[in-house]
């Protein structure tokens, strides 16, 4: 569960928060009756999930995207059929939820982001919202010049462009990680003339994020930025081949 990120303990409510690459227009939305659904003033305040998300668009350089799934608090318990929506003073804006949890929120003009809040037709403490930080970057994209930009750019995310009061929200990340069935990764690089490859190697102790709790692992690998090999170092991997970021324990 590396790469998956609890947007915060205030989520373990019933609300998400969604991530969007071109957000819709407010007006596009679909609108939905308020009968059975409801607030819930224990779940983090949908202004700061927007401000987060619009931060990442602004400032992100489209080299991430948040991932929300609506889980059930029990998980031997599966998903009733939810709704959920935006709720802005006499308006709903339905949020589609997907069979398997997961679902989207747009991004909203800030001030009216900040008189929002999310609102579901489950009991309060009956659902948990899961967010994910994901790559953008497809295995056959990357390079090491984008695994430095990615570290570059989260770092300063974090540490400068964020707001305080969202940077608890953005994870630390160590690296950006590679799995898949088996450990066939490499780098390669033109060097006068010669095409060159350097084999990866797994390291045992990292984890597919997508593995079931005690199930055994994906090999994987994990580039920090650091390394000195040249930024037109390519990935070459499996066509099964994943990325995530690695992130710090």
């Amino acid at each position: 569960m590396d790469h998956r990120y609890l947007l915060a303990c205030a989520l373990l409510a019933t609300l998400p928060a969604h991530a969007a690459d071109a957000p819709p227009a407010v007006e596009q939305l679909d609108t939905v009756s308020v009968s059975g659904l409801r607030r819930d003033a224990g779940l983090i305040p949908y202004g700061r999930i927007n401000e987060l998300l619009q931060g990442l668009q602004t400032h992100g350089q489209g080299l991430f995207r948040m991932e929300f799934r609506l889980k059930t608090s029990d998980p031997a318990r599966p998903l009733p059929p939810t709704k959920l929506a935006i709720q802005h003073e006499e308006q709903y804006i339905a949020i589609p939820v997907q069979a398997d949890g997961l679902f989207e929120l747009p991004i909203l003009p800030q001030q009216q982001a900040k008189e929002a809040d999310l609102a579901i037709n489950q009991p309060k403490g009956s659902m948990a919202v899961q967010g994910t930080l994901l790559l953008t970057s497809k295995p056959s994209e990357l390079d090491m010049a984008t695994v430095r930009r990615i570290m570059a750019v989260a770092g300063k995310l974090r540490s400068e462009l964020l707001p305080w009061y969202l940077r608890w929200l953005f994870p630390q990340i160590e690296g950006v990680r590679v799995c898949s069935a088996e450990p066939a990764w490499q780098l390669q690089w033109q060097e006068q003339g010669q095409l060159l490859g350097l084999p990866l190697t797994a390291d045992a102790k990292d984890r597919d994020p997508d593995t079931p709790k005690g199930a055994a692992s994906k090999p994987c690998a994990t580039l920090t930025g650091e390394e000195r090999w040249p930024d037109a170092a390519r990935l070459v991997a499996p066509t099964d081949a994943k990325l995530s970021v690695r992130l710090r324990k």
